[in-house]
């Protein structure tokens, strides 16, 4: 009877598995942060642009107050500083999404090589099998021939594997999960 694939090391593969996981949703997270910080600075800059086109248009129409002028300019300050705030923080996100994509290909580096090993060794499984089958289906061969040989008549003959197999009972070997 055909044994079933067992990867004796399918628990580290899931733990590698999980650990790849967590740290491409970091990546992600982080991608969506920094994206967040470019809106919220785009944002500010289009309000600047509105605040600049309140302050000359009003100076066109000849209505300029002094009060209206300096809140205008100051709330433009206080947002360029903000811009140049995020900036600085982008940077640093920047740098730690650097490094959180370097331990993700890390992470992704020691998952395919245990992947790489559970599939080498399954198709290692899998010849063993085929070799057994066919030891099996050689032996079959010679015991009919040996049969057919005292009973004085022909050897039945075999067509294929597939019909040795189908003889024997023996099915496909199983797919690993």
């Amino acid at each position: 009877m055909a044994r079933r694939f067992r990867f004796r090391l399918e628990t580290l593969l899931k733990v590698r598995e999980l650990r790849e996981r967590e740290v491409k949703r970091k990546v992600a997270s982080k991608c969506a942060e920094i994206a967040r910080l470019d809106r919220t600075n785009e944002q500010a800059a289009d309000e600047i642009l509105l605040q600049q086109r309140k302050l000359l248009e009003s100076q066109q129409r000849g209505r300029l107050d002094p009060e209206t002028v300096r809140s205008a300019r100051a709330w433009i300050t206080v947002l360029r500083s903000s811009i140049v705030h995020r900036q600085a923080q982008k940077a640093r996100w920047a740098e730690e999404l650097e490094l959180l994509q370097a331990e993700y290909r890390q992470a992704r580096k020691q998952t395919r090589m245990i992947q790489k090993l559970r599939e080498r060794r399954y198709r290692e499984h899998v010849k063993r099998l085929d070799k057994r089958d066919l030891a099996d289906a050689d032996e079959l061969a010679q015991q009919l021939h040996v049969f057919a040989h005292e009973a004085d008549r022909p050897a039945p003959r075999v067509d294929s594997r597939a019909s040795v197999r189908a003889t024997l009972g023996l099915t496909p070997a199983a797919r690993p999960e």
